[in-house]
């Protein structure tokens, strides 16, 4: 939750471009995740300008930046409530009847599974490559500079991930604040504690559907982005909520072996590996930054 894109009127088109205070130097250190961010955020604008009756006529992008073009007239596509109800969610999924996904298997770039054997197969894979990458120091100290673990934290509504969107009780906040702290991790490590402090495999195994998300292998992240942003709206909209496994596409042994068990095609890349379950009832607002910060102006 870095909200890295900014936008910026340039004449009659919007020019979107990634604020560099805002990268994971370690965490995306090509920057392909933040151009995956750019894409869903090209999407929200495609469907904004919707809502006002403007159709997008052309986007020119480059490394750094997306600009928009506005013309003609467009129909709105996706509902705001929707686009509101889209969210993460970390505390594990409600056991009820599955939901009826026909519609999401049906895309190209989207493969599902709902057999418990192979979710549970991905969650221990899942937990011993989120331990490996949670052994990296620098990749620790970049995570707990963007938690939030207490709502006495001056960003806890505005950015990062608070202890609520964490799926953690305040308990738990507070132990995380220490066991991340170096060289704290690695001395329970040491120990033989790494896994327990990590795993997140019981969560995973509540799943109703593991998704596998993919796209062509030289596709613009910006383009992959848009369609990733429109798939978990999908989701969205029959009930869905989501929750990423990131390692799993970004380690390549990782990904190799998702990209096996899940059957995704050779020719496709692995974008991301989504935990899906029945949206809650309720739920807390998102942290956001304010419209004055996300304009350049």
């Amino acid at each position: 939750n870095t909200q890295p894109t900014r936008w910026q009127r340039d004449a009659n088109a919007l020019v979107l471009s990634l604020d560099p205070s805002r990268l994971l130097n370690v965490g995306d250190p090509t920057g392909r995740d933040a151009r995956l961010s750019m894409g869903a955020a090209l999407l929200g604008t495609r469907i904004a300008a919707s809502r006002l009756g403007l159709g997008v006529s052309g986007v020119e992008s480059n490394e750094h930046s997306a600009r928009i073009e506005f013309g003609g007239n467009s129909i709105p596509t996706w509902d705001e409530n929707i686009i509101e109800r889209r969210m993460t969610w970390r505390y594990g999924f409600a056991d009820s009847p599955k939901a009826d996904l026909s519609a999401l298997q049906e895309r190209s770039d989207t493969q599902l599974t709902a057999d418990p054997v192979l979710i549970n197969t991905i969650a221990e894979l899942n937990d011993a490559t989120s331990l490996t990458v949670m052994r990296d120091r620098a990749f620790r100290d970049e995570l707990r500079h963007w938690m939030r673990l207490s709502k006495t934290h001056s960003d806890w509504s505005r950015d990062g991930l608070n202890a609520y969107s964490l799926g953690l009780s305040k308990f738990e906040a507070m132990g995380a604040g220490v066991v991340l702290r170096t060289p704290m991790f690695e001395a329970l490590d040491t120990l033989g504690l790494g896994k327990a402090l990590t795993a997140e495999a019981a969560k995973t195994r509540t799943a109703h559907w593991i998704a596998a998300f993919h796209r062509p292998q030289d596709e613009d992240p910006l383009i992959s982005g848009e369609a990733f942003y429109d798939c978990w709206l999908s989701l969205t909209s029959h009930g869905q909520a989501a929750w990423p496994m990131a390692a799993l596409a970004d380690e390549p042994d990782a990904n190799a072996e998702i990209s096996r068990l899940m059957k995704v095609p050779p020719d496709q890349r692995l974008i991301n590996v989504l935990r899906v379950g029945p949206l809650p009832s309720q739920v807390s607002p998102k942290a956001r930054l304010s419209n004055t910060e996300l304009i350049v102006r």
